[in-house]
């Protein structure tokens, strides 16, 4: 028997599920499995590092949540599901979401100059956000 599910396959709501749904929120919706672990272990020592990745990975294989995958950094969940775009800060870290409107006919453009068809588009911006910028200011 495999431990996949198909999709059609509704997965239990567990406490553990509404936890790190809530851990997610306060952290501002793009935190790693990491982060998440830290913020629950405080308060809920018994949930351990496996039922965090285990639960974050479903939820994104199920569509629940995005799973973000940047380049110099480990993976991050984003409860956000319509496309757009995110900046990453350089000193640390933080993720925020950003919305533009994208050039139109973009995949058509790369389809016809590369010859990929583009299934997806992401974008990821990195700079240094405010606070970051007021450190590197005070030096």
């Amino acid at each position: 028997m495999t431990s996949e599910h198909p999709k059609s396959v509704k997965r239990r709501n567990t406490v553990q599920k509404k936890l790190i749904i809530e851990a997610l929120k306060r952290l501002n919706c793009h935190a790693s499995a990491g982060m998440i672990l830290r913020e629950l272990q405080e308060s809920n020592p018994e949930i351990g590092r496996a039922t965090v990745f285990r639960v974050l990975s479903a939820m994104a294989e199920d569509g629940e949540l995005q799973r973000l995958k940047f380049t110099d950094d480990d993976d991050r969940f984003d409860i956000t599901l319509f496309p757009h775009s995110h900046i990453i800060c350089k000193g640390c870290g933080r993720v925020d979401d950003v919305w533009f409107d994208r050039e139109p006919g973009l995949a058509d453009h790369i389809r016809d100059s590369a010859g990929f068809r583009v299934d997806e588009i992401t974008i990821e911006l990195k700079g240094l956000c405010s606070s970051c910028r007021e450190k590197t200011d005070a030096k």
